[in-house]
C-alpha cells in the first residue's frame, strides 16, 4: 500500500464546527493499483487522519480506511480491465452546496447554471441565521433548501428556529439536516412539530444508521467515504473531500440508484469541489459548476495521468 498526502484549502468556513482552515487527507494506492482518497473530520467525531493509517498499517482498518480500501479495490479492478467505472451509469443530479458565507450573489449565480435547491450550512446564532437564510432565499423565489447545522442547537433551539420561519419558507425547506444531536424523543417531539428531518451525525454513535424509531421516515444523508449501508431514504453526498473522494461518491451513488425510474432519484451532493480553491484534480471538474458532474473519463474513478504523477510513499 502507497499512500500520497494532499492538502485542500477551503474558501470559507465549511460548517458549523468546521474553521475555513485547511483539510489533510491522503490518495492511496494499492497494490494492484487501484486508488482512493482517505480524509477524516476529527470535529464531527472521526478519528484522526494518522489514526487511520495506522489501523491500515496493522491490517486492522477503522470505517474510514475500510471504506477507502473497498473503493482502492474497485477501482484496481476496473482499471486492471481498462475500462472506467461509470460506464453504463448516470450519476444522480446534485443540489448546490452552499458553505456558510453564501452571499446572494453566489446563489443567483449558481441559479443560472441550473441548480434549484440549496444546501446551506448554518450557525446556532438564530436571528443572524434566519437574516442570511431569508436573504439568499430572496433572490431564488423557485428554490427549495436544505439546511445542516452540524448538531449545533438544542432541541428547543430548533423548535425556535422552525417557529421563527415564515410559513411561506418553511413550505420550501426539504429538510433540516442533523438540527441538534439525536434522541428519540426529541427528534420524535421535532417532527410532531412539523419538521422534516435528515440524519447525518445526529448520533454521538456515528455507527448505529439512521434511527427508525420516530413516527416518519426521515432522510438518511449517506457518504460513502464512511457509509457502507444505505437505510433509510437516502440522499448521497461527498465526504467534502478529494476530488477522487467525490467521483467515489458520485459512483456509488450511480450504482445505487441504477435501474430506478428517475423520478424516484433524489438530488444529492456530489458537485463539492468549489469548496476549495481549484487544484490540478478540480480543474479536470471544472471551475464553474452544475448539477451534474462533470467526469474526467480514464479507467477506474479517472484522473489516470494525474495519479500516476503523485509521489507515492510506502505506507
Amino acid at each position: 500500500m502507497f499512500y500520497s498526502p494532499y492538502t485542500l484549502i477551503p474558501c470559507g468556513a465549511l460548517s458549523a464546527r468546521s474553521a475555513a482552515q485547511p483539510r489533510n487527507g491522503v490518495l492511496l494506492r494499492n497494490d494492484e493499483g487501484g486508488y482512493a482518497c482517505l480524509q477524516t473530520w476529527p470535529e464531527l467525531g472521526d478519528p484522526t487522519l494518522d489514526e487511520e493509517l495506522d489501523a491500515i498499517r496493522d491490517g486492522k482498518p477503522l470505517r474510514l480506511g475500510a471504506r477507502a480500501l473497498k473503493c482502492a479495490m474497485l477501482d484496481g479492478e476496473a482499471r486492471a480491465k481498462k475500462v472506467n467505472m461509470f460506464d453504463g451509469y448516470t450519476v444522480p443530479l446534485s443540489h448546490a452546496t452552499l458553505p456558510v458565507s453564501a452571499t446572494p450573489f453566489m446563489v443567483y449565480t449558481l441559479h443560472q447554471r441550473g441548480f434549484r435547491t440549496g444546501k446551506l450550512k448554518l450557525l446556532p446564532n438564530l436571528p443572524a441565521t434566519i437574516e442570511k437564510l431569508m436573504n439568499l432565499a430572496a433572490m431564488v423565489p423557485e428554490w427549495k433548501w436544505r439546511l445542516d447545522f452540524n448538531a449545533t442547537l438544542s432541541p428547543e433551539g430548533a423548535l425556535e428556529f422552525w417557529d421563527m420561519l415564515p410559513e411561506a419558507m418553511r413550505r420550501r425547506i426539504d429538510f433540516i439536516e442533523d438540527p441538534c444531536p439525536y434522541t428519540v424523543e426529541s427528534w420524535q417531539m421535532l417532527q410532531d412539530a412539523g419538521i422534516p428531518l435528515g440524519y447525518d451525525i445526529g448520533s454521538p454513535d456515528a455507527t448505529c444508521g439512521v434511527p427508525c424509531c420516530t413516527s416518519t421516515p426521515m432522510i438518511r444523508v449517506v457518504k460513502p467515504a464512511r457509509d457502507r449501508t444505505t437505510e433509510g431514504v437516502p440522499v448521497f453526498t461527498s465526504y467534502m473531500d478529494h476530488p477522487l473522494g467525490q467521483l467515489w461518491a458520485a459512483w456509488c451513488a450511480a450504482r445505487y440508484y441504477h435501474g430506478k425510474d428517475p423520478k424516484e432519484v433524489p438530488l444529492c451532493g456530489l458537485v463539492t469541489h468549489h469548496v476549495y480553491r481549484m487544484n490540478e484534480f478540480s480543474e479536470e471538474l471544472g471551475a464553474a459548476i452544475y448539477p451534474s458532474i462533470k467526469l474526467p473519463g480514464g479507467t477506474g474513478l479517472g484522473f489516470d495521468e494525474l495519479l500516476a504523477a503523485q509521489e507515492w510513499k510506502k505506507l
